[in-house]
């Protein structure tokens, strides 16, 4: 049958369901529909959002009949995986791709039906006993649970399985592999190699390294916490199994196909040859195993439609199977998305790295790439938090406990990536971000322009970057104390640099800055910024001559001044950002230097000062900056303090500041007729639902008057709105100063409260003590003093016993809760959605997560 003649009978056949009643019995109809050859483009261009609706609602018998059958036949080829009948099964794994999301769209999270409810999770009796047995393969090992349960499982479940079982079908989406022993998983590279005589040299080398790492990261986790693994007698084995299904080496993998993660047992000495090294990991099935991964993806979408101040990250079913312990190949499920993601490099993507090869080539192999991190990032957002804490069975193999593993909102992806401890995996997993990550600028840094592909997946990589940092306790002070995390610092400022007037781009702002506010908590980071920034960004970043301390604070201040106005809210983050780095910056650019005198003159300008009761607290950030270099830092930043002298009015302005002249400037500033362009209590409402904890140098908590204040109100007001899509998230000025009732007028109370809030006093002896010799200098050489001149002086005056007493260096670290955490379920989704287009495997119309423009 040609394409044409198939493309013509698959409508028709989707004409008769739509129009008509079709009996399961009618074996002759159902079995063409599923021999007709089609793409999964064709099913998606047939079978319209409009039909599938009306598919659903008209004709709901059909649609049971048509996910009955399909998922089915997905079990049967998952038992009896004969190549005969593979393309029968792709287009049962792309019809569900298409019916899914409209069944989910009144599932669980949607608005419920009880025919949906019926047919996904009742009893059926159609395709139920194949689906039995195969959702139970590789499932954990409980010997109180080896009797067999002879009840029939739900289509839900059998549909995810049957998924997941598929990514690691022979000769589909992996190569012939033998359902070894459990002892084949055992199998630990380290310590394990041929002791030829010729080499024993070398492997002593070899093993006095491993012994060497294998101590480090002991010392890792005990500083994390972590201690030794605690022993239990039965658990979730966490180790894949057959580790030679796994799609692409990295993060518990070797080059030749070994699996290193685990531990060996009792016995075992040597690794397990590997025959055929070259063919560990093949792309050949990339094209079925995108297919595959579309479906998983269709089945984990619940969240697209429930209201995102209704969303409850435990309340899917659907996403409950699909991260439970025992879902079928989790562990190989995971290493093979990880692992595909951040072994990818886009600069050898096709024909070697040759230039403009990309243009020529439609590489599945990058699509499989964009849906393994979406795919990535979906499983890991559901559910509770992995726990680290080390576990191991009698035979020394990661495990969870059985009573860990069945409580509920258990998600074994989030355990797997909290779980991942040894220094090799770690630094492969920031190998891999990184390579990534600068990608998005590298490419377009080649001497012939465009003649590499881009990097497409970059707001997932940040997402799942984001995931490391949050899920794994060693991942953090691994990549500060082991790695050179200014390689990671680089992209996140471009990324925030060249995006911060792209309206569809300020979900991945919010992103880049909660991920420089986590970094920006730990004084290692501080400390390391102070490398020496030499790259060349494709972009119109200030030539300057500093660190990367310079380069965050350049990248920072032009957020704020050449910004979307859907940054406002992040305002307040930025400058903390700057703040916790600031003790430990020990020579500041002359360009940094000015232009954060040049924020502290803008936001203390009467537009911004009286724009609302908070607006100061921008100024106090300023000035714990200010301080906190003066203090600590004073030698080598003399362009800091020669600006702060040069500026010295408008320090003067706020510290001189009365009630009378702050009620005129208000009037001034904010006539009666006309409304605050920049509303900064606006802007906190906003970013209420961020907690920020402030700690010391140790990390000891420090209560402040502002983290007393119940914020209780302000959340609620948070949530009660509509979260937005991706390109809508941060509400816009304008619609934030609609909400103000009442336009602020400066009082006693607030001039007394701006007041106590200002830490002057520091930046005050400072100008009464050096403007006196500046005044001097340009005295004595009738006005004409060279800027070079004064620096020098500066740099040979001391400030001892001139300055106030020290402060405490105070830290303002990033804390999680429900909030955020929603927050990013919806910008997660929003991307997810914007990158699923082709085919459009969701429809806009029923999404309630997010608002879509």
């Amino acid at each position: 049958m040609g394409a044409s003649a198939s493309k013509i009978k698959f409508r028709e056949s989707l004409t008769s369901l739509i129009s008509r009643d079709v009996s399961p019995d009618d074996a002759e109809f159902w079995d063409e529909l599923w021999k007709i050859p089609s793409s999964a483009d064709e099913v998606f261009e047939l079978l319209t959002p409009d039909n599938a609706r009306r598919l659903r609602d008209e004709r709901f018998d059909n649609l049971a009949t048509l996910f009955t059958q399909a998922t089915a036949q997905l079990c049967q080829i998952v038992e009896t995986p004969y190549t005969i009948y593979f393309d029968q099964a792709l287009n049962c794994v792309r019809v569900l791709t298409r019916v899914l999301p409209f069944l989910l769209e009144k599932g669980d999270l949607g608005e419920g039906d009880p025919n949906v409810e019926a047919l996904c999770w009742g009893d059926h009796a159609d395709g139920s006993a194949a689906g039995s047995k195969t959702s139970r393969r590789h499932n954990y090992k409980d010997d109180d649970d080896e009797e067999d349960n002879q009840e029939q499982e739900p289509l839900a479940l059998l549909v995810v399985h049957a998924a997941m079982h598929m990514l690691f079908l022979p000769q589909f989406t992996c190569e012939f592999y033998e359902e070894d022993d459990e002892n084949d998983s055992d199998d630990d590279s380290d310590g394990s190699f041929d002791e030829d005589e010729e080499d024993e040299e070398q492997n002593k080398n070899v093993l006095t390294e491993k012994k060497r790492a294998a101590k480090a990261d002991k010392e890792a986790q005990v500083e994390a916490g972590l201690g030794k693994p605690r022993r239990v007698r039965k658990g979730v084995r966490l180790t894949p199994h057959p580790a030679g299904i796994v799609w692409a080496p990295g993060v518990g993998f070797t080059n030749d196909g070994k699996c290193s993660t685990g531990y060996r047992r009792p016995g075992k000495n040597k690794t397990k040859k590997v025959l055929h090294p070259e063919a560990a990991y093949t792309r050949k099935y990339d094209k079925n195993r995108i297919e595959v991964l579309r479906l998983l993806l269709a089945t984990c979408s619940d969240p697209l439609f429930s209201p995102a101040d209704e969303y409850n990250p435990l309340a899917s079913r659907w996403m409950s199977v699909a991260v439970a312990a025992d879902a079928p190949n989790a562990p190989c499920l995971f290493y093979s998305l990880l692992n595909t993601v951040i072994s990818y490099d886009p600069s050898n993507s096709s024909f070697g790295g040759v230039p403009y090869s990309s243009k020529l080539a439609s590489d599945s192999h990058v699509k499989l790439v964009d849906l393994s991190a979406q795919v990535l990032c979906v499983l890991l957002d559901c559910g509770l938090s992995g726990n680290p804490l080390p576990m191991v069975n009698q035979y020394g193999e990661p495990v969870v406990s059985l009573s860990e593993a069945h409580k509920r909102g258990f998600n074994i992806f989030r355990v797997l990536l909290a779980r991942i401890s040894e220094g090799k995996d770690l630094n492969t997993l920031y190998r891999g971000f990184v390579r990534l990550l600068r990608h998005t600028f590298e490419s377009k840094n080649t001497l012939l322009p465009s003649s590499q592909s881009k990097l497409e997946c970059y707001q997932e990589i940040l997402i799942l970057l984001w995931k490391a940092l949050e899920e794994n306790p060693l991942f953090l002070d691994f990549i500060l104390t082991r790695c050179d995390v200014c390689e990671l610092v680089v992209p996140i400022c471009y990324l925030m640099y060249t995006s911060r007037q792209d309206a569809s781009k300020i979900g991945m702002v919010h992103l880049c800055t909660f991920i420089l506010l986590k970094l920006s908590g730990e004084r290692s980071f501080g400390v390391s910024l102070n490398r020496p920034f030499r790259t060349k960004l494709p972009c119109d970043l200030p030539l300057f001559s500093g660190s990367h301390s310079d380069l965050i604070s350049i990248t920072l201040h032009k957020m704020i001044v050449n910004g979307s106005y859907r940054l406002v809210p992040l305002y307040s983050c930025f400058l903390t950002v700057v703040c916790n780095i600031s003790p430990y910056w020990r020579s500041m650019s002359l360009v940094s230097s000015v232009k954060l005198v040049n924020l502290f003159e803008l936001f203390s300008s009467p537009k911004f000062l009286y724009s609302g009761e908070k607006a100061y607290k921008n100024l106090a950030l300023l000035l714990e900056i200010f301080n906190n270099i003066i203090q600590y830092q004073y030698n080598g930043n003399q362009h800091l303090v020669y600006a702060i002298v040069r500026r010295k009015d408008a320090f003067g302005r706020l510290a001189s500041l009365t009630l009378p002249k702050a009620v005129q400037q208000c009037s001034k500033a904010f006539p009666a007729h006309l409304q605050p362009e920049y509303d900064a209590d606006a802007a906190e409402r906003e970013v209420a639902t961020l907690s920020i904890q402030n700690v010391d140098e140790k990390g000891n908590p420090i209560t402040t008057a502002d983290s007393r204040e119940d914020k209780s109100s302000k959340r609620a007001e948070i949530l009660s709105k509509s979260w937005e899509s991706n390109e809508d998230k941060v509400a816009s000025v304008g619609s934030s100063v609609a909400r103000v009732k009442e336009r602020f007028t400066p009082s006693e109370s607030w001039l007394a409260e701006l007041r106590s809030s200002l830490p002057l006093e520091t930046v005050n002896r400072l100008l009464q003590h050096l403007v006196p010799v500046v005044d001097e200098m340009c005295d004595c050489q009738n006005g004409v003093v060279d800027e070079t001149e004064i620096l020098e002086v500066f740099k040979d005056i001391t400030m001892v016993g001139l300055l106030p007493v020290p402060h405490a260096i105070v830290i303002r670290k990033y804390q999680p809760n429900q909030y955020t955490s929603i927050w990013f379920t919806a910008f997660m989704w929003g991307v997810v959605f914007l990158r699923c287009q082709q085919p459009p495997i969701f429809d806009v119309e029923c999404i309630q997560l997010f608002q879509v423009s």
